[in-house]
């Protein structure tokens, strides 16, 4: 395993919950429910230890890990600052799918990292599991009341791929080093199969075009021009 493509995926990892902690603490700070405003404050006390705890095993792996995170900083921060879905369903269904496929990472991550590191990723899993529980629980009684919910949060599962597909095209997230690091068939299919899993769970079906994640890792592969 290249210790290289190891550092670089622990950075992004690493900067990607921290993207979630600020994303639950800003959840936290506009909500006017205190009962909601409790949730988000535990999803983000939560993040922000998945965050410390990937900057630690960047650290005993060698890395350094401002810099680790750096690669993929102005990618994620473009990714996560582009404007959300104005259908509050459409929106919904994003954030659900695109917090699932962190955990869908997390999910392949640990079957190629060291034991310490795949010991701390059971913790965070345990955190997610908790996490998707809850939002699919709300989805469907979303999906459910509102007026052509079943075709709006299709069509917000497409928008996301979409998103993943074409954002930041020049300066991406890199998935090379991901691919690098080990059994790349078990990542594409963690990440194919558990978007799935999470359509059929808030009842739309695979009606999304999953191709669309083939192409992405493909054009990731595929040499860039000079």
């Amino acid at each position: 395993m290249s210790q290289t493509a190891t550092i670089q995926v622990l950075g992004a990892i690493a900067y990607g919950e921290w993207k979630a902690y600020e994303a639950a603490r800003r959840r936290a700070e506009e909500t006017s429910d205190p009962a909601e405003r409790k949730v988000w404050r535990t999803i983000a006390a939560e993040e922000l230890r998945h965050h410390k705890g990937f900057v630690r095993r960047l650290e005993a792996t060698g890395g350094e890990p401002e810099r680790a995170m750096a690669r993929y900083r102005a990618s994620l921060d473009h990714f996560h600052g582009l404007p959300e879905e104005g259908d509050p369903v459409a929106r919904a269904v994003c954030d659900f799918l695109g917090e699932g496929i962190a955990t869908d990472l997390l999910t392949w991550l640990r079957q190629v990292m060291d034991p310490e590191t795949a010991a701390f990723i059971d913790t965070v899993l345990e955190d997610e599991v908790g996490h998707e529980g809850r939002a699919i629980a709300e989805l469907r009684r979303l999906i459910e009341s509102e007026p052509n919910g079943r075709a709006r949060s299709a069509a917000g599962a497409r928008r996301m791929l979409v998103r993943m597909a074409t954002s930041s095209p020049g300066s991406g997230p890199s998935f090379v080093a991901f691919l690098q690091i080990g059994n790349p068939l078990g990542l594409l299919s963690s990440l194919s199969g558990g978007y799935l899993r999470r359509l059929r769970a808030i009842g739309i079906g695979p009606l999304a075009p999953i191709d669309e994640l083939n192409r992405l890792v493909r054009r990731q592969r595929a040499p860039r021009a000079a």
